[in-house]
């Protein structure tokens, strides 16, 4: 972690433009009426899925059971949800400055968040270790996960495993009182302003035969990007946490976060256009993607998902790349983040990560 580090130049998250990209505009076909119009449906899909989640501060609420019929399940406890919504909003509305920060490290952190988007966590050894051994099952079941296939048929969400609190409250219980305990919870209430807990807690295991964040354009023979898997996150109005549980290094997969991007990301239409796209799955890059993306109208070719996208020569690299904090375990145990600035990790080179990943979001009635 570099602290002389500068703060993203720029106002707004970078544009690429597609017709001048080499696995784009200079390698595909003009697209015809019938693309263009599939293109426009699957937009208009995303749109309306990130539209209705914003609407309903969706990640605050909590999680369906039925994991295979999510929507459902949700209309079947619509009325639930309903009341949920409304109380939560009329309770933000009433809180003013309830949730401003009364402990001295709550406060600083808080000034780290709003300043920089992100803080380095600490832990003690102690801490770590009581950690680690509560989470040793899930790493077990995720290695025997990952052992049954071979990294082509792997699917990044296979790398994670989202424990049920309903199936072990004890360990979002000890995450709770650990984060309260330094200040995290109380601190990430204040910026979110809302009363928040630790939630949506997910281990997650990366090596070097991950493949999600490279070889995106070897169809057309365009090289990865220095930038790739530089991206925002397509949630809203939640902090983000990421604790190392082994040792990582420069080579394992360090977090990295633009520092003050979280500031250029708060663009209404563009955010919401970015995110239509990533829930559409136009941001992939895959060629059959590829083709569909670059038949939108200019106006909306934007991705949450954008740094595969940007040419080795843009002027968006430098400023990027410049002001990228990466966070090891020499500087601390992991990091807590607004997930709407730039960020990126897990790109594994050599040895493995492990780590935990979890929300903060609002405390349920």
């Amino acid at each position: 972690m570099s602290p002389g580090l500068g703060q993203y130049p720029l106002d707004h998250l970078p544009v690429v433009d597609y017709r001048s990209h080499k696995a784009y505009g200079q390698a595909l076909a003009k697209p015809g009426l019938g693309t263009r119009v599939a293109a426009l449906k699957r937009f208009a899909y995303g749109m309306t899925l990130i539209a209705g989640r914003r609407l309903a501060d969706y990640e605050h609420l909590p999680r369906p059971k039925d994991k295979q019929r999510k929507l459902q399940w949700m209309l079947r406890h619509s009325p639930t949800y309903l009341r949920l919504i409304l109380s939560q909003r009329l309770r933000r509305m009433a809180a003013g400055s309830a949730y401003a920060p009364k402990s001295a490290t709550a406060k600083a952190i808080l000034n780290t968040i709003e300043q920089d988007g992100i803080f380095a966590v600490q832990l003690s050894a102690a801490q770590l270790a009581d950690m680690a051994e509560k989470l040793k099952p899930y790493f077990g079941e995720l290695e025997q996960r990952l052992a049954g296939k071979s990294p082509d048929q792997r699917k990044f969400d296979e790398t994670r495993l989202w424990i049920d609190p309903d199936e072990d409250p004890e360990i979002y219980a000890w995450f709770n009182d650990t984060m309260r305990a330094t200040g995290i919870v109380e601190a990430a209430s204040a910026y979110l302003k809302r009363r928040v807990v630790v939630s949506h807690i997910v281990p997650q295991i990366n090596d070097p035969s991950d493949n999600f964040w490279a070889n995106h354009f070897v169809d057309v023979g365009v090289e990865d990007s220095i930038c790739d898997y530089f991206h925002v996150d397509a949630t809203y109005n939640l902090l983000k946490m990421i604790i190392y549980v082994n040792e990582v290094g420069e080579e394992n997969g360090p977090f990295s976060y633009v520092k003050g991007s979280h500031r250029a990301g708060r663009g209404f239409w563009d955010g919401m256009i970015r995110r239509a796209n990533d829930y559409a799955e136009l941001s992939w890059t895959k060629p059959g993607y590829r083709k569909l993306f670059f038949a939108l109208p200019r106006a909306l070719q934007r991705k949450g998902a954008f740094g595969a996208d940007i040419p080795n020569d843009s002027r968006y690299v430098k400023p990027l790349l410049d002001n990228a904090l990466r966070v090891t375990s020499a500087n601390g145990a992991g990091v807590l983040f607004d997930p709407g600035g730039i960020h990126r990790g897990g790109m594994v080179q050599a040895g493995r990560r492990l780590a935990v990943g979890m929300m903060l979001t609002e405390q349920p009635d």
